[in-house]
């Protein structure tokens, strides 16, 4: 069913292809963030990953990120690719040459020891820092890595896209103690914004809150293979319908344990990659990323 004018006033526009921007502005720092995660990322990612760092006007490594990151551009190409606006975490990761190499070039390298929050949190929070110095307000986020590896490092990013979705419920979070009188500290609490997106091996993905979402999704970069996964969802599950899939979905429950849109692919009709989303809980929507070629 085609939205009507409320739905579109309040639907959420979702541009996946403009975190990559264009060739021909290869270097131009656009509106957006960029966490490089400690997780590998296959070779066949190499562009995609080397064009969001570039193209980001924040870039922060977590911890032993840093040493993928001079691993993959080397220590003679940084004419071509900036320099990380900063290195946070507890630092246990970083190999010693490369704390040595981004240090002597400038870039802040902050360890932030805390056991209540992970590398991830503690980036996005040293991103809040930034965007609060600026008073920018908070930036579209991109996340490189986290959906590959370990299975709950994998659980624990989806987490982190739950914690920063708008509109989606958080629980109470452990923090640490502290001294009566003095401010608390932050643990792994977050602030919402209105964007994020995980770049991973073989995937994008990003959690839509409920309500009407318009998905844009670049078919030179994503696609066709996709899914609509309702991670969170109680016994009633969730119910989605879609417009732009092979296989639309018309309202059934979702949830783990009965049905699941897994294996979806975008319409053989549908060249712009436009999906149309309508939702009554959060959902993560995950496309193919193509290799480059």
């Amino acid at each position: 069913m085609p939205p009507n004018s409320k739905e579109q006033a309040s639907r959420q526009e979702w541009d996946l292809g403009s975190f990559w921007g264009r060739e021909e502005e290869a270097g131009e720092s656009a509106a957006y963030a960029v966490v490089l995660l400690n997780t590998s990322l296959s070779p066949q990612y190499k562009h995609s990953v080397q064009r969001i760092w570039r193209n980001a006007s924040v870039r922060v490594c977590a911890d032993g990120a840093a040493n993928g990151l001079l691993d993959m551009v080397g220590y003679d190409g940084w004419n071509e690719m900036p320099l990380p606006t900063l290195i946070c975490g507890d630092l246990d990761s970083i190999r010693d040459e490369t704390q040595e190499f981004f240090a002597t070039r400038g870039v802040e390298i902050r360890q932030l020891p805390s056991s209540y929050s992970t590398d991830l949190q503690k980036s996005i929070q040293t991103i809040e820092d930034i965007e609060k110095q600026s008073d920018i307000g908070a930036y579209p986020l991109m996340i490189l890595g986290g959906l590959s590896g370990r299975l709950d490092q994998t659980m624990h990013t989806l987490h982190v896209l739950w914690q920063l979705a708008p509109g989606v419920q958080t629980g109470t979070l452990i923090t640490e103690s502290y001294p009566a009188g003095e401010e608390p500290p932050r643990g792994s609490t977050l602030q919402k914004r209105a964007k994020t997106l995980v770049v991973s091996d073989n995937c994008v993905t990003c959690l839509l809150c409920a309500g009407s979402h318009r998905v844009e999704n670049d078919r030179n970069l994503l696609g066709p293979s996709c899914g609509i996964l309702p991670l969170g969802a109680g016994p009633s599950g969730v119910h989605v319908e879609t417009q732009g899939l092979e296989w639309n979905l018309y309202g059934e429950p979702s949830f783990l344990g009965g049905f699941l849109s897994t294996s979806n692919r975008l319409a053989p009709d549908n060249p712009h990659g436009r999906v149309e989303i309508q939702t009554d809980a959060p959902v993560y929507w995950t496309i193919e990323l193509r290799q480059d070629t």
